[in-house]
């Protein structure tokens, strides 16, 4: 720890709840049942899925795409984000206009493939909406 003990002093690190056993245990079991139920490889694959469906798109304004898992990153080649993610929602969609070339999505870890299809097959249209 080094000179990083020395910034605090007793009493001044420490909380009501925090570290308590109950919670130790809750986190253990979301811990567990994200490991036992294969979440981070559904998330991987899922998210794997949308980025090249996005990509084999083609579309004129979508640039390029990024991120990891379900946490992706469209960059668009015109600054339409507010417009997307206004079509997005009128199609049934939350998306996040993050700067106004990047869209964000950041849809729940469960999401399923045939989800992600909807959105993909939706995606085209909602682009086109916005230029």
């Amino acid at each position: 720890i080094g000179a990083a003990a020395d910034l605090l002093e007793p009493g001044q690190h420490g909380t009501t709840f925090g570290g308590n056993p109950v919670c130790c245990a809750a986190a253990l079991a979301v811990l567990t049942t994200i490991a036992s139920d294969g979440l981070l490889e559904h998330v991987n694959l899922v998210g794997k899925t949308i980025a090249t469906g996005i990509e084999d798109l083609g579309h004129p304004l979508v640039r390029e795409v990024s991120g990891a898992g379900l946490h992706i990153g469209i960059g668009l080649t015109q600054p339409v984000s507010a417009a997307v993610a206004v079509a997005a929602r009128d199609a049934g969609f939350l998306v996040n206009n993050a700067t106004p070339e990047r869209i964000r999505l950041a849809p729940p870890l469960v999401l399923t493939e045939a989800q992600a299809g909807e959105f993909l097959t939706a995606l085209p249209t909602i682009l086109d909406a916005a230029i």
